[in-house]
């Protein structure tokens, strides 16, 4: 195992020549401790050589000053600065750059693979554990998502935006197959769905036998982004992730500007009317 930086480990892997290469990352923000946990306790069982991947591997801990203090992020959201054309001087950009250059350099060495950017969710959830695609040129979610079903993820969010996460950025500027993966309520335990998960894909063929489980999908209808102080919630905000709303109801106001559900079964995800001004407030989903 080769120490790349706080919180950053690389390992070559015992499998074949080109097998896939994984990235695992975790602690973008702070506060969302249990996927930490669970790579921490991964980290030392590769050190001890207890598992021994069948591929190159990456795992990095991506804010750890935020996590040692309890906090979301210490001076800005690190999950919106990745790739990012403008970034604010501090600590997270200085982190986020590292982070991007260690990224290229394993896919330098090891070539395109995966990344899998494991988070927690803030709010209850009506799907627990569920996954969000990058918006990207390619569909890969097909072979991913029997994978996902079956160790335990109910639902995949295809979303249709390019932002400037960690796994947006991997996927549209490394060609890797990303993913957000949220793993359950943040201050839970993801460990009986994460680590079956990461297991599973540290072996030769993840995608041998996936099962028939299926995933609910969806698609990102509209980003709620807060233009103005002004942004407000016309539905309870506080309400579920996944919240299903009917066609035309009215989910938001920015100044005189009301947005209404597009469609009919319209669910409502990361509503948070706190972010800045310029800021996503939170997706509206359409069912696919």
């Amino acid at each position: 195992m080769e120490h790349w930086d706080e919180g950053v480990y690389a390992i070559r892997g015992k499998g074949a020549s080109g097998a896939i290469p994984l990235i695992l990352s975790a602690g973008v923000h702070g506060d969302e401790t249990a996927p930490v946990q669970v790579l921490e306790s991964l980290q030392q069982q590769l050190l001890q050589r207890a598992v021994i991947p069948r591929r190159p591997l990456l795992l990095i801990i991506a804010n750890q000053p935020a996590l040692l203090n309890g906090k979301r992020f210490m001076q800005v959201n690190m999950n919106r600065l990745f790739g990012a054309p403008v970034r604010p001087p501090g600590y997270e950009t200085k982190r986020v750059l590292a982070l991007e250059g260690y990224c290229r350099d394993f896919a330098d060495l090891y070539g395109v693979g995966w990344h899998l950017d494991l988070h927690s969710t803030i709010k209850p959830s009506r799907h627990e554990h569920f996954a969000l695609m990058p918006a990207c040129n390619r569909h890969y979610d097909d072979a991913w998502a029997p994978l996902l079903a079956h160790r335990g993820f109910t639902a995949l969010v295809r979303q249709n935006t390019p932002a400037f996460t960690f796994s947006n950025f991997t996927c549209t500027k490394l060609g890797f197959e990303s993913f957000t993966l949220e793993c359950g309520a943040v201050r839970g335990s993801s460990a009986s769905v994460l680590r079956p998960l990461l297991m599973a894909l540290l072996e030769e063929d993840p995608f041998a036998a996936p099962g028939d489980a299926q995933l609910e999908r969806f698609e990102v209808a509209i980003d709620l982004v807060k233009r103005s102080a002004a942004f407000r919630f016309l539905v309870d905000e506080q309400c579920d992730n996944f919240t299903t709303f009917p066609r035309d109801t009215a989910l938001a106001q920015d100044s005189d500007v009301v947005v209404s559900a597009p469609c009919d079964d319209c669910a409502l995800l990361f509503a948070n009317s706190e972010v800045p001004v310029g800021d996503r407030a939170g997706l509206v989903l359409r069912p696919l």
